[in-house]
Formats: C-alpha cells, structure tokens, sequence
C-alpha cells in the first residue's frame, strides 16, 4: 500500500517551529532527522515516510492530521499512516 504525505502549510509549519523556540536545524536534531531532509520536507521537494511524518508532528505537539496532508490513490486518509507506524 502506498501513502503520499505531503505537507498543508509550509511557511505555518516553518512559524510553528520558530514559535517553539527552534530554529529549523536545531528542530530537526531534536526530533533526530537530518537537516537537509527536514528541509526538503519544509519545503515541499520530499515526501516524508509516515514515522518521519509522525515525528515532525509530535516534535509540534500536533496531530499528524494538522500538518500533513495523508492520501492513498485517490482519497486522503489518515487510517493508513497510523497502519504503517
């Protein structure tokens, strides 16, 4: 089963990471992902796996929900990310 995430928003994404007190470096040691990935992500180039996915939300004290996008073919669905973790 494949499962795009994709990210909603990325400058609120950006503002909420700021708003923890992080830069996007210091965000990313803390939720142990490389910085040119979480980049990458940020910035819509990547796709992150449901636990890179998974990681960044929790890091945001967030549901997954609220800052990803989930789809799988044609519906967005969230049942399948919490499957994969």
């Amino acid at each position: 089963m494949s499962v795009k995430i994709s990210i909603i928003n990325q400058e609120k994404t950006k503002k909420n990471i700021a708003l923890k007190g992080y830069s996007i470096r210091g965000f990313s040691k803390r939720i142990k992902v490389s910085y040119s990935y979480l980049s990458q992500i940020l910035s819509g180039n990547r796709y992150p796996s449901p636990s890179i996915a998974k990681k960044i939300a929790d890091g945001l004290n967030e549901d997954i929900e609220d800052v990803f996008f989930i789809k799988n073919g044609n519906s967005v669905t969230n049942e399948e990310v919490t499957n994969e973790l």
